[in-house]
């Protein structure tokens, strides 16, 4: 028992240096030019490189199925990873197999404490002049990012803390809960005016308020509740490759979907057109940087989750990350862990417009991929109760 609690904390010791200094790293805080940061960011990740193999090889034992799907799942992404230059889906699967020994509750109340403290942090030191304040603009509209390197940096940890809260207190959501939901997305307008994270963190209280709604009624409704969420990422994801592969600009009902959604799917038809699809993956020139160094004139986006995995990783890592997910929906919606499913659910729709949903530093639910790969109980109340004082 005392062994197993010492693993468990040494994850979480890993755990929270790691995503400490990935909130800080993305904030205004260090000068992003000068090579005291890159060498500080470089030390940073290969110590968290080191301690999480020190956890995999040295203080967890594995069975034979385990490690059968460990090498199976490690050889492409190892491929891809080094085909790619992008080791984002490597990072996350490392710290997949890292947390034998933990539960997620662990892991997301961590988060939770480490985003309730540096994200006020950073945004006080920004309001009193101790850190930069980067703006930007959406046509007349200015976007704040308060301390952090970009506006949807703040949304994504605003929108972050959010769900963790939520997570957190799922046992008893009261009123004061869905008051910061509200509160939030006025926020998430108003200052970083972060269209991806406000327009997830809306569904986010629509979900929630429709379990309340059908909660103890027919059980018919929460099948169909349940087929939604399920469904619903599943159609992400399809529906995110086909309008990408498709050029959405010769139909004008795709066309305005596609502005509305600040032509992702239109940047990514562009990307596709000029990379095709691998089995192992490849390196895509996106970055200014980058498409100077290939010869690429052109300006490049591809900030939607599903075709930058495909593209960038091939389709053998696509279908593993994109199978396993749904799995991963589909066995929190049978042990009935709801709150779990719907944030599992906004992520899905988070990566129609950004990258997030297969890097843990966005995703840190991803961790729950752990309890497919032990066969683990996903550690939650086996009920999500959203009541109000009154109830």
């Amino acid at each position: 028992m005392n062994r197993t609690i010492r693993l468990k904390n040494f994850f979480l010791y890993i755990f929270t240096f790691w995503y400490g200094t990935e909130i800080i790293f993305n904030s205004t805080l260090f000068d992003m030019q000068s090579g005291v940061y890159d060498r500080i960011n470089s030390i940073a990740t290969w110590l968290v490189f080191g301690l999480l193999m020190m956890q995999i090889v040295f203080f967890q034992s594995y069975t034979r199925r385990e490690l059968m799907v460990i090498v199976s799942v490690t050889l492409p992404m190892v491929a891809a990873t080094v085909l790619s230059g992008q080791r984002t889906i490597l990072s996350a699967w490392m710290f997949i197999v890292a947390a034998k020994n933990i539960d997620l509750d662990s892991v997301i109340q961590r988060a939770y404490k480490i985003l309730l403290i540096l994200t006020p942090t950073i945004m006080i030191l920004c309001v009193l002049g101790v850190i930069e304040n980067k703006m930007l603009l959406r046509g007349n509209i200015p976007r704040y990012a308060l301390g952090f390197l970009h506006p949807n940096q703040l949304g994504l940890r605003v929108f972050q803390l959010i769900v963790c809260h939520c997570y957190v207190h799922k046992g008893a959501l009261r009123k004061h809960n869905y008051f910061y939901i509200l509160f939030s997305i006025f926020f998430l307008v108003r200052i970083p005016n972060s269209k991806t994270a406000y327009i997830v963190t809306i569904f986010f209280l629509v979900l929630l308020l429709l379990y309340r709604y059908i909660e103890g009624r027919k059980a018919e409704l929460i099948g169909l509740y349940e087929k939604g969420i399920f469904y619903g990422a599943l159609c992400f994801n399809l529906f995110s490759i086909i309008l990408s592969y498709i050029d959405v600009n010769k139909n004008f009902v795709l066309a305005k979907i596609d502005d509305w959604m600040s032509s992702r799917f239109s940047f990514c038809h562009i990307v596709w057109g000029l990379y095709k699809v691998t089995v192992f993956g490849q390196r895509i020139y996106v970055t200014e940087e980058e498409r100077s160094l290939a010869g690429i004139r052109s300006r490049l986006w591809l900030d939607n989750a599903y075709v930058s995995a495909l593209l960038r990783y091939g389709i053998l890592v696509f279908l593993i990350f994109s199978i396993g997910y749904l799995c991963l929906i589909r066995a929190a919606l049978l042990q009935k862990q709801y709150m779990l499913a719907i944030i599992l659910f906004l992520y899905a729709l988070y990566g129609v417009m950004e990258n997030g949903l297969y890097m843990i530093t966005h995703n840190i639910f991803l961790i729950t991929f752990s309890t497919l790969l032990y066969k683990k109980s996903i550690q939650e109340d086996r009920r999500m109760e959203c009541s109000d004082e009154n109830r």
